[in-house]
């Protein structure tokens, strides 16, 4: 089945639908790209509270680098119906349990002006980012298709791991202030949650 995503300006107006292979091999100025969105899920251990990471192998993109869940948001879809999708097709995780995901906001990532030329590619992408508590990680299947194997790390060796690169999340400075958003709301997420709950109970 031919993949479609549906493409945005800047300001998100969306001005068409083109099939995933067509975008990933437009010949256009790269001023001229248009953004796609996509999505990306801190899955955690609401037990021990380390969040999960896929390593992919030397045949996928990006050898050896760890990522979250994450992918495109298919024509018609919303981000977060695209991240249930995700959630079911990369780690089996079900929609009853992605019914739960925290939205923690946007990263927009231009891949065409990255200093670093080894993540440079013909991608403007619009990152919706989310997080998901969940307690039967047994549940946790990844498909080989999409990486080798799993593994997690807590909150402070995650953000060290994108910060240095070694994740498929592209960390630069300019890009630093929407990091910082996420990593605060992620936090809040991990740590306070329980708490807020409770206040909210009260």
């Amino acid at each position: 089945m031919v993949e479609m995503v549906d493409i945005f300006t800047a300001q998100e107006e969306k001005v068409g639908t083109i099939s995933k292979k067509e975008y990933y091999n437009l010949t256009c100025a790269e001023k001229d790209i248009p953004w796609i969105k996509c999505a990306s899920c801190f899955v955690i251990d609401s037990e021990n509270k380390k969040i999960l990471f896929t390593k992919r192998g030397k045949r996928f993109l990006d050898p050896g680098k760890l990522d979250l869940v994450s992918g495109h948001i298919r024509s018609g879809e919303i981000p977060l119906q695209g991240m249930v999708r995700e959630l079911g097709e990369e780690v089996s995780i079900g929609e009853n349990d992605s019914r739960n995901l925290h939205y923690l906001g946007k990263i927009k990532v231009d891949y065409t002006t990255l200093l670093d030329e080894t993540n440079r590619k013909p991608l403007k992408a619009i990152v919706s980012m989310y997080a998901l508590m969940l307690r039967d990680i047994e549940q946790i299947k990844i498909d080989h298709k999409e990486a080798i194997n799993k593994g997690f790390l807590d909150y402070t060796d995650t953000i060290g791991f994108i910060q240095n690169s070694m994740t498929r999340m592209p960390y630069e400075e300019a890009l630093k202030p929407q990091y910082d958003s996420i990593f605060v709301n992620l936090k809040d997420y991990m740590f306070s949650r329980k708490r807020k709950e409770e206040k909210v109970k009260c």
